[in-house]
């Protein structure tokens, strides 16, 4: 199955503030966005559903913990089906302008 959203491009200043961000980060960042509803919680994952996105990429799931992402490939994979922009980051202070 093809993924159906464009990969973004992110400077290497911006994957290095990323590699700060933990997955409560991530959960509480989705909580801003008012595109994502959250589901409930399976286990030690939280659910957010978007109805706009066809499925099967309508859902995420974020794994509560306090650690950060080991893998930045997974991170970026999850912040391009989120569908948040530069802007959204930058407005929230994950990235600075």
């Amino acid at each position: 199955m093809e993924f159906p959203f464009p990969k973004k491009k992110w400077t290497q200043q911006e994957r290095q503030q990323f590699k700060k961000l933990t997955k409560i980060d991530l959960i509480n960042l989705l909580k801003k966005d008012s595109r994502w509803e959250f589901m409930g919680v399976k286990g030690n994952k939280y659910i957010y559903h978007n109805p706009t996105i066809k499925p099967p990429y309508d859902y995420l799931a974020i794994h509560y913990h306090k650690e950060q992402y080991r893998n930045i490939g997974l991170l970026l994979f999850i912040l391009d089906q989120w569908c948040c922009t530069r802007d959204d980051l930058q407005g929230w202070k994950v990235i600075k302008h």
